[in-house]
């Protein structure tokens, strides 16, 4: 996520991830690919992912969670 992802959003009950142009594709097929308990699956453009929350876990929530691997490292 911190090394690709620049904006992590909750939108209703998705969680919209910004990328720079190319980049998310790559990025959601790694948060696939990670299984995350919480996440159900990713729809990717050329630079936004939609990511789709499982039932019972908020956009809020997972939102939260996405956005502290943003600042894991950040001095």
């Amino acid at each position: 996520m911190r090394r690709y992802a620049i904006t992590v959003e909750a939108a209703g009950t998705l969680v919209v991830v910004t990328t720079p142009s190319g980049y998310a594709n790559a990025l959601a097929q790694a948060v696939d690919e990670a299984g995350h308990p919480a996440i159900a699956g990713t729809i990717a453009g050329d630079n936004t992912i939609f990511v789709a929350a499982r039932d019972g876990i908020s956009a809020q929530s997972l939102r939260e969670e996405l956005s502290g691997y943003l600042l894991q490292g950040a001095a």
